[in-house]
């Protein structure tokens, strides 16, 4: 049985944990409050008649919240509850991390998305009985925030960080970040996300600091986390390293202008320069080489050509002189670097600003000199003074000027196909720098990623993501971790500055310019160290002192380790401190994330834990606008999603991007397509509506294009449940006996069994009321099944049929006639038809509520007995169970009701094609070759009266069957309707044009007392009717003919029965049955209305 419902009681605090976090910084703030007051919330009570997402979706967070109804407590089938925390738990616990959005702004479409999907596993699983907490967060986001407050910074007051220095530039973010943290927190309130919020946390808070801290001390004493000088990706708009996975690669066909990001005009692309390097002692001679970053030529080290190439052979060993620094560059033979057939066979060499180029310097102990500083401005190693502190793109024409004017270029290629690597953060070209970073080896942690996945201690969903998680695994590379930023973990390494800079060169050689260097989580411990160390060296009494790396860590370091963090865990000693809700059980976010985050927590957390953070790995695929653009600010086609929910005019749609960080020209180009795109704004859909719509779009697996008619279209669905929530109300079902034992707190299928079984019951169920508990059980199967194979999306599509094409159009519609008789066998039947009728709706709105959850909580208080406890809730109600329904299951019921609205679909049919109005009745008879249909207790005796008033038939639809001389009229003078080969309907010509006559006379009527038009006016339209559906109907016909001569064809062929799988070749026999009763019923209503017209 569905648990009965209790008190909730809030969930208390485990032991050394605080509800509210501690911000961690210089300053010693305190992290905004995400919880509400749980005084005197009540629960909200309203006379509400229409559907108003507005009014119904108010009061009810509030109300939840106070009520603990978010936290992880246990509610047993009693009613009784028991806490994490203070007791045994006696069911299943279940711990999901929200992806913690950036602290930068607010929650765009996709966010909303990833909550909903979460918010209804969440809730289901605690309508389940589990112990449920999904832990909220908000991420630092270093360079994100950094650039914000900069820019900032600049429009506002003309500052840079610089102006200010570190600490009180750290103190502005930290200010920032308070004033605009809170409106995320208030977006996934609005959206109905049910977080722990006494757990949430914030990743530069205190208690995630230790972590980080002690999970870069383990990794470091592990051996896995190094420092390395080598070539890294540098972005010289945002100044820091990133890492190869945060580079975008741009393919360019031919020269091409684009923006750079900090540059008023574009920059030139796609264009291959050529110029000469002269031979040492030879002016005759000269090696020609290309580039399309002719800027690099101040760097280049070397010019190098294959060993095999006989074209150089006798310059083996010679050199060559720069045209502007006219330094000598040496010849060097390299076979990994130089392709002999591709362009001259000479390749220039610049060591410190390319990836191939610093291999091959490193196999022949090339100088690796950088020749830029950290902004992209050439430093005084370029070898020129009218270069020094000129920007790289500005030097490429000056450059080009220079070596025409030296006789030494050889011209250009601008149709040089490309790839561009460009910062995925900034959007600026990446610079490739040679320079000293932290990394973390990754490959040993990829491999048992890779193992944990073949093993099934990782399960993904959906399935086909494996393949990308096993092809960048096997070719990752080491990880760099350290960003030159001031937002930030700052990386716990110190070293030793020596006033005596002698001492460092003599005695660490290796370590010259940068180190040695010393992990520790205290200033006070890497000292320690740094003691011991410079005793054993002999130099206890060398003057030192101590400064701390200014380089903080990837904000992806400090998310990977969130499983963890998150938990509580904050370092020492690992076995002893992991927590003890890890590991999680779910993680679900979007692919975009998957290597970036996802692929890291499962690397960081299994080394540092020894078991995986996770089982299940859910993804989403990239949520799109509706023309399947990618949303972008500067578009103009990001949706905030409380804009979808409380709606938003044009106007202030426009004003959202005004006072930002885009440029005028931007803004203006995103306000254009907003025009175009949402040219009434966007109207209030609700929260329920977009919850809704966006968890059923999840069906589309490689992207979602999100089109605002379907959440329009989920509103419309919540509308439909309000109307049938009032129709409900109108039954009176408080009058009925079993209203007052069988509430809406426990299984009202109980009820029903008990019904079914009676000796006392005069009858038996009706056709469509076992039809609908069948149903039920069927949806119930299928919607569990969807979320527990996390398809939530299948979810959505199965009780929303139910809802919709079960439940209202069928039951409803057939139970009315039978609330609105007197007749004696309808008042028998009455009071099973309404329990019958509660069971599906309550069952209705308990599956609906972890997507809609404002709706179905106000629908569901309104079906509770004043005998409730005021803290009973839909949200903890109990979800409907697929083995309590399962004794429903009626295969012949559902067959029998297909078989009755087959008669009656069949009806309007054969009305639509002849143009007879459904004021007219016809006398109908149902012909049939299965005797079972017409047996006692068959689908078409049993369902007489109904298939009677829902076809209009003159008197009770009559029966016929091919072993009866029933049907002794002529055929030919019988318009016909062939439901299936073994079931039809008729009803004569005769009948259908007396009908035709009477409703064309009587619009005859009508017309003239409105407009005097003659009484044949109404006849010649109907005939011009007719002749337009006979029109239609042989275009249909021929479509049917064309695919069942392709069908033929298909199955004709003689490798068919071999090759075609069999369930396949079952489909396509249904299929050519189907179409030739098709065929058969077009040939006839052709064939009636030619003839009869």
């Amino acid at each position: 049985m569905w648990r009965q419902l209790g008190k909730i009681h809030p969930r208390k605090p485990a032991p050394g944990t605080s509800a509210a976090r501690t911000a961690f910084s210089s300053y010693s703030r305190a992290l905004a409050s995400t919880s509400v007051s749980k005084a005197n919330i009540p629960k909200p009570k309203r006379a509400i008649d229409k559907y108003d997402p507005s009014i119904v979706e108010s009061g009810w967070y509030e109300w939840w919240e106070s009520q603990g109804f978010f936290g992880s407590k246990v509610v047993s089938g009693s009613g009784s509850t028991t806490d994490n925390g203070t007791g045994t738990p006696n069911t299943t616990s279940f711990t999901m991390l929200l992806p913690p959005p950036n602290v930068t702004g607010y929650l765009h479409i996709g966010h909303a998305l990833t909550a909903s999907i979460q918010d209804s596993i969440v809730r289901w699983r605690r309508m389940r009985g589990e112990s449920v907490s999904w832990v909220p967060g908000m991420d630092h986001a270093g360079i994100s925030t950094q650039t914000v407050v900069e820019k900032k910074l600049m429009r506002e007051r003309k500052l840079t960080r610089h102006d200010l220095g570190r600490e009180a530039f750290v103190k502005e973010i930290w200010d920032w970040k308070e004033l605009h943290g809170d409106r995320i927190t208030r977006q996934f309130r609005r959206l109905g996300a049910s977080m722990d919020w006494e757990e949430g946390f914030f990743t530069l808070d205190e208690n995630r600091t230790k972590a980080v801290k002690a999970a870069f001390v383990q990794l470091f004493e592990d051996g896995l986390v190094y420092r390395d000088t080598r070539l890294v990706n540098w972005c010289c708009a945002l100044e820091t390293v990133i890492s190869d996975i945060e580079v975008d690669h741009e393919d360019i066909e031919g020269r091409t202008m684009l923006n750079v990001p900090g540059r008023l005009k574009k920059v030139e692309f796609g264009v291959l320069h050529d110029f000469a390097y002269k031979v040492d002692g030879d002016d005759s001679q000269e090696l020609v080489v290309s580039t399309t970053r002719i800027e690099t030529m101040l760097g280049d080290e070397a010019v190098a050509i294959h060993p095999d190439d006989l074209r150089y052979k006798h310059l083996h060993g010679r050199h060559v002189i720069h045209p502007i620094s006219g330094k000598r560059l040496p010849i060097v033979c390299d076979p990994e670097l130089v392709e002999m057939e591709f362009g001259t066979g000479v390749v220039k060499v610049t060591p410190a600003h390319d990836p191939n180029d610093y291999a091959c310097g490193r196999r022949h102990g090339l100088p690796i000199v950088n020749i830029l500083d950290k902004d992209g401005t050439f430093n005084a190693n370029c070898g020129s003074k009218s270069y020094e502190k000129m920007n790289r793109f500005d030097a490429r024409d000056k450059i080009v000027e220079e070596l025409k004017a030296l006789g030494v270029y050889r011209g250009k290629n601008e149709n040089h196909a490309m790839r561009l690597a460009r910062c995925s953060r900034s959007g600026d070209v990446i610079e490739p720098m040679v320079m000293p970073q932290w990394y973390i080896k990754c490959d040993g942690m990829a491999q048992q990623a890779l193992k944990d996945a073949e093993n099934q201690n990782l399960v993904f969903h959906p399935e086909s993501s494996i393949k990308d998680w096993n092809r960048w695994l096997e070719n990752i590379q080491d990880w760099c971790i350290s960003r030159q930023l001031w937002w930030g973990h700052r990386i716990p390494a110190y070293k030793p500055v020596f006033e005596h800079h002698s001492i460092l060169q003599k005695h660490f050689p290796t370590d010259t310019g940068d180190g040695p260097w010393f992990v520790a989580d205290s200033e006070t411990e890497a000292t320690r160290q740094i003691r011991k160390f410079l005793a054993d060296k002999g130099l206890k009494d060398t003057p030192y002192k101590i400064v701390q790396d200014e380089d903080v860590l990837d904000t992806w370091f400090s998310s990977g380790l969130l499983p963890l963090s998150a938990l509580g865990w904050t370092g020492y000693p690992l076995a002893k401190m992991t927590p003890s809700s890890y590991p999680t059980n779910l993680i679900e976010t979007g692919t975009d994330i998957m290597f970036f985050w996802v692929a890291r927590m499962v690397m960081l957390c299994t080394h540092l834990s020894g078991e995986v953070p996770f089982k299940d790995i859910l993804f989403h695929a990239m949520v799109r606008d509706a023309q399947g653009r990618k949303m972008s600010k500067s578009v103009g086609n990001v949706i905030d999603p409380t804009h979808v929910i409380e709606g938003i005019t044009l106007k202030d749609l426009k004003a959202t991007l005004e006072g930002g960080n885009l440029a005028a020209k931007e803004v203006k180009r995103s306000q254009t397509q907003m025009e175009k795109d949402f040219p009434r704004g966007i109207q209030a859909s609700g929260a329920d509506a977009l919850r809704f719509a966006l968890v059923s779009s999840t069906q589309q697996s490689r992207q979602i294009n999100l089109d605002l008619a379907n959440v329009t279209s989920a509103q419309h669905f919540a509308n439909k449940l309000w109307n049938l929530s009032a129709f409900y109300s109108r039954t009176s079902l408080g009058d009925l006996e079993y209203a007052s034992s069988v509430t809406s707190e426990t299984v009202l299928a109980q009820g029903l069994i008990e019904l079914r079984k009676s000796a006392s019951t005069k009858h038996r169920l009706s056709l469509v009321e076992r039809f609908i508990m069948s149903r039920l059980a069927d949806t119930v199967g299928k919607v569990n099944g969807g979320m527990d194979q996390l398809e939530p999306s299948i979810a959505t599509d199965t009780v929303r049929k139910f809802i919709i094409q079960d439940l209202c159009d069928v039951y409803v519609e057939f139970i009315k006639p039978v609330l609105a008789s007197e007749d004696q066998k309808a008042i028998q039947q009455r009071d099973s038809v309404l329990k019958v009728l509660q069971t599906c709706f309550d069952a209705s709105l308990r599956m609906m509520h972890p997507f809609m959850p404002f709706v179905t909580e106000e629908l569901w208080q309104r079906i509770l007995p004043e005998s409730a406890a005021g803290s009973t809730s839909i949200m903890v109600s109990s979800f409907p169970s697929s083995s309590e329904l399962e004794s429903w299951r009626d295969e012949t019921a559902e067959k029998d009701m297909e078989v009755t609205l087959g008669v009656v679909q069949a009806s309007r049919s054969l009305r639509q094609s002849h143009q007879v109005p459904m004021s007219k009745e016809l006398p109908f008879t149902v012909w049939t070759s299965d005797a079972s249909l017409l047996a006692p207790g068959g689908a078409l005796l049993e369902s007489q009266s109904s298939l009677s008033h829902f076809t209009r038939s003159i008197g009770d639809i009559n029966f016929a069957s091919s072993s009866s001389n029933d049907l002794v009229v002529d055929p030919s003078a019988m318009a016909v309707h062939i439901i299936s080969p073994e079931l039809k309907l008729l009803t004569p010509l005769s009948a259908i044009k007396d009908a035709i006559a009477e409703a064309a006379a009587a619009d005859a009527v009508k017309a003239a007392e409105k407009a005097a038009i003659a009484a044949n006016t109404g006849g010649d339209g109907a005939v011009k009717k007719q002749e337009q559906e006979l029109k239609r109907l042989n275009k249909k016909l021929g479509n049917v003919q064309a695919e069942l001569e392709k069908l033929g064809v298909r199955l004709g062929r003689p490798e068919y029965s071999e090759r075609v799988p069999e369930k396949v070749q079952q489909l396509d026999a249904k299929r050519k049955v189907d179409l030739l009763a098709q065929e058969e019923h077009l040939l006839t209503t052709i064939r009636t209305l030619g003839n009869g017209f």
